[in-house]
């Protein structure tokens, strides 16, 4: 457990208790915006995916959700708990998936795709003409994912991810109208 932080756990259903095929109705999912208080349970999910290593910093949160003026950050809770979150930074007319994570116990059922329908939205709110994000080149899944949903692969970034310096596949999707 994560110690000192187990307050975030909803100690009626923990996540690991949640099985995997279970479908969950989509009313009980709440999207809303990431606040401050929400940064350790960001920090956690990312730690689950990433072998207990963040590759993002107290810091770099804190910095990202002091951008009001050109970003926004939305988490995805299940039962209170937070189950996944994406920012999305506007950069001119692209609107920049900065990171989208969901925890391993809910990833396939969806989560990612509703994030990345509500990140579209934003960008279509904001003027923007594309939303843009990198993924590690070996993250197959979430490839697969980008593609289904008309993400298209622009370039490489030779090893963009400084943890271990894996290639970073850069990829655009076109609003159009």
């Amino acid at each position: 457990m994560w110690k000192g932080y187990n307050f975030f756990i909803n100690e009626e259903m923990p996540l690991q208790q949640i099985p995997v095929s279970q479908h969950l109705p989509d009313d009980q999912f709440v999207i809303d915006d990431v606040k401050l208080m929400d940064v350790p349970m960001l920090q956690h999910i990312l730690k689950q995916l990433y072998d207990g290593r963040s590759p993002w910093s107290y810091t770099i949160f804190l910095l990202e959700l002091s951008r009001k003026d050109n970003g926004r950050y939305l988490k995805i809770s299940f039962e209170g708990v937070v189950v996944g979150f994406i920012g999305i930074r506007i950069e001119r007319a692209d609107a920049h998936i900065t990171n989208i994570a969901i925890t391993p116990t809910f990833q396939g059922r969806g989560l990612g795709t509703l994030l990345l329908k509500k990140a579209e939205e934003y960008a279509r709110n904001n003027d923007c003409i594309s939303l843009s994000l990198e993924v590690k080149r070996s993250n197959k899944g979430a490839i697969r994912l980008y593609q289904r949903l008309g993400f298209e692969i622009k370039g490489l970034k030779k090893e963009y991810y400084k943890e271990d310096l894996e290639d970073a596949l850069d990829m655009i999707y076109w609003l159009g109208e």
